[in-house]
């Protein structure tokens, strides 16, 4: 059974009982109500017949059961009578009857004196009455006065009303479950639109939301599960993207070291046959030996881009700008034979930086400068202290790069210019291993390219300052 049939049922079986119970007491609180009325006019009715005939007694002198007989009868013929059925008798006759029910009378006579009188209630010929019974003593023989009042009435009425209630029941049990169920269907409406959005989800649409806006529960409930749907819908997009660069980075690797391979395998299939000439040999060597060289520098990269992503760095106390300074002295002369003017910029300051993993940064920075420079570049590093550690600015004035490639420039193997980067040495890792250097120091790499102008590489490492 649906959870909507359940809430509609319980919904129908809840009104349904109090409905039940309160018309129930209802009624029995009416009948016990208008039972007591009744029992209260039989009995002032009996008490004023009863009190009639005592003081009839008192001034007139009765000689027998006879005379009090007559004057019942005489009361009955002036209209006083209120009673179904009376009869005036001893034990051994009965001296007056009236009505049709004299047979219907109970004994009460060993329950009444000539101080109290008796009450009971018995059923006729499918009527009800109630019995009083009193003592009348008349030259001193007792007489028992039975009185009967019909109160059939109160009966009916209960009756009537219980026809009514069941007629109404049934009519309330029925407009109750419809509106029990259209009230279920429309408060767990949203619980499909909560299970068929699960079922997109399974099935791969994990763009599908619930769209529910409620202030309730189900509301609560459906917002978690749509931020849920959208975190998952994250970490699906971050993992295809990670599978992505993965296989981007297979390829890569693959075709980096297809081609050394291919063309140190080509000359060393020349020189086991011992075709070539002396200088074509000499040639030979020394292609193998740059490929070589070319796949040893590959391994150190990828050595030194593993290191950074599985080691966490100790970090110590550190003056960058003294390192920027030291290596923009080394570097300069050979980058100003080329033609690049290499200048530095730095202020003093102690922050937390792992010191090699820093040089190797700047190395990797300026050696990318140098491959976007013609004769007459210009490479300026600024290193500016911040509060929570320094803030490292490569500046160029070389080709520049167009701002779709600039999201590209950290993963492994890519290059902006495949054929030139790779004539001049490089593998496409450099930029990879500055950013994870930067993550490890609690920062982040930025680029800032404009074709044609140059290149603005800013590096920000919040390892701390002591």
């Amino acid at each position: 059974m649906s959870f909507r049939w359940k809430t509609a049922l319980c919904m129908v079986c809840l009104v349904s009982l109090l409905f039940g119970v309160g018309s129930c007491a209802l009624i029995s609180l009416s009948f016990q109500t208008a039972l007591a009325r009744e029992e209260a006019a039989a009995r002032a009715s009996y008490d004023l017949l009863f009190r009639t005939l005592q003081m009839v007694e008192s001034v007139e002198v009765w000689s027998g059961p006879q005379d009090a007989a007559q004057a019942i009868a005489q009361l009955s013929a002036q209209g006083n009578q209120s009673w179904a059925a009376l009869s005036l008798e001893t034990d051994q006759k009965t001296f007056l009857t009236q009505g049709t029910i004299p047979e219907g009378f109970l004994d009460l006579s060993g329950l009444v004196d000539p101080s109290h009188y008796a009450q009971s209630a018995f059923s006729y010929q499918g009527r009800h009455y109630l019995q009083l019974s009193g003592q009348l003593e008349v030259q001193g023989e007792p007489l028992l006065l039975n009185v009967a009042y019909d109160i059939s009435s109160v009966y009916q009425t209960r009756q009537q009303q219980q026809q009514a209630h069941g007629r109404i029941f049934l009519l309330l049990f029925a407009v109750c479950a419809g509106l029990s169920y259209a009230i279920a269907r429309i408060l767990t409406r949203p619980l499909d639109k909560l299970a068929h959005t699960a079922q997109q989800l399974a099935s791969g649409d994990l763009s599908c939301r619930t769209g529910i806006t409620s202030a309730d529960e189900i509301g609560a409930l459906a917002r978690e599960f749509d931020a849920m749907a959208a975190r998952q819908e994250e970490h699906v997009a971050a993992l295809q993207a990670t599978m992505e660069g993965q296989d981007r980075f297979i390829g890569s690797f693959t075709h980096e070291l297809k081609t050394p391979m291919t063309s140190i395998l080509g000359y060393a299939d020349l020189l086991r046959r011992g075709t070539l000439s002396p200088e074509e040999q000499a040639s030979a060597a020394d292609y193998i030996f740059s490929e070589g060289k070319r796949l040893e520098r590959l391994s150190l990269k990828l050595l030194d881009l593993y290191l950074a992503q599985h080691q966490q760095p100790a970090l110590v106390p550190t003056a960058p700008g003294e390192i920027l300074q030291d290596l923009a002295d080394h570097l300069a002369p050979g980058l100003a034979r080329e033609g690049i003017v290499l200048s530095a910029e730095s202020g003093p300051g102690v922050c937390l930086l792992e010191p090699d993993l820093f040089r190797s940064l700047l190395l990797n920075l300026v050696d990318n400068s140098r491959k976007a420079l013609e004769k007459g570049g210009r490479i300026t590093l600024t290193c500016t202290m911040t509060e929570t550690g320094c803030r490292l600015t490569v500046e160029d004035n070389g080709r520049g790069m167009p701002p779709e490639v600039l999201a590209h420039l950290t993963e492994a193997f890519y290059r902006v210019d495949k054929s030139r980067a790779r004539a001049q040495g490089g593998a496409g890792l450099g930029l990879a291993l500055c950013e994870r250097i930067a993550v490890l120091h609690g920062g982040a790499i930025h680029f800032a390219s404009t074709p044609g102008q140059g290149t603005t590489v800013t590096v920000s490492l919040e390892g701390g300052r002591p």
